[in-house]
């Protein structure tokens, strides 16, 4: 890891529309508590066909709040639901046998379909007023489709579970991410146990992810969880990934700089 970035943590809160609200608010309240922030916000423009979020005006409003304390705006797909019948072939199995979210909207689609689903969500979002610069593809799952056509799309990064990519150069940032996982998969403290040991395997990483979503404070144990994990992520600065790929960008701009320097001293 470059001597200027610090050991970092990248906190997301996943599935954030207006059918979620209430939950991702009280997520977002416990975090403010334990200063930890800011995160990413993965914004849904229309979850499901429930509704575009820049015509609830309620739910803007909590956005731009969260905005204001720092937080960043990342598109989430563009309905979160399932586009296609389910794939074929080794990765598509495999994503089966490891119980991936039926709702990969972006798993399956080809390019036209993907790139079409992907200006509907920017669009909405925009007309919101924000201008995001990430996209994460719901439950981190994407075709090769989906990957062309993001790099045909005004966004910096893209985000899978264990990296973050830039758009263009195709720079590759591992940086695993422990996330709680669907509620059925919790309710035990062996379980809980697990994930705090999981936290302790990728402790030595000198970026580590952390991805919440909405249901995650359903379970009782999960404030306990956090208060536990606290002190072992103390040593970590908080970034969104955009401030994450700023940093990072900004570093290599130094390094071509210096490397076309003459080294001469500067004489002639």
């Amino acid at each position: 890891m470059p001597a200027e970035l610090p050991r970092t943590l990248c906190l997301s809160l996943h599935d954030v529309a207006p059918a979620t609200l209430a939950e991702c608010a009280r997520i977002l309240a416990f975090l403010d508590d334990l200063h930890l922030g800011p995160v990413a916000l993965l914004v849904i423009p229309d979850f499901h066909g429930t509704g575009r979020v820049d015509r609830d005006r309620r739910f803007m409003a909590f956005i731009e709040s969260r905005i204001l304390r720092g937080d960043e705006i990342v598109l989430h797909g563009y309905r979160h639901d399932e586009s296609a019948p389910a794939g074929r072939g080794p990765r598509a199995w495999l994503a089966r046998r490891m119980g991936a979210d039926p709702r990969a909207e972006f798993a399956s689609l080809r390019f036209e379909a993907a790139r079409t689903r992907l200006l509907h969500g920017l669009a909405i979002l925009r007309a919101a007023g924000w201008q995001p610069s990430g996209f994460v593809a719901p439950d981190w799952l994407m075709s090769g489709g989906t990957c062309d056509a993001l790099e045909d799309l005004p966004l910096r990064y893209f985000s899978t579970r264990d990296a973050v990519t830039l758009l263009g150069s195709q720079q590759r940032i591992t940086a695993p991410t422990l996330t709680l996982g669907a509620p059925a998969a919790r309710g035990s403290a062996s379980w809980w146990s697990r994930m705090l040991a999981l936290a302790r395997l990728h402790s030595a990483k000198p970026i580590l992810r952390i991805a919440l979503h909405p249901t995650d404070q359903r379970d009782p144990a999960f404030e306990q969880f956090w208060r536990n994990l606290r002190h072992r992520i103390d040593d970590r600065q908080v970034l969104t990934e955009d401030q994450l790929v700023s940093r990072l960008t900004r570093r290599d701009v130094r390094a071509d700089r210096a490397a076309s320097e003459p080294r001469n001293g500067g004489l002639a």
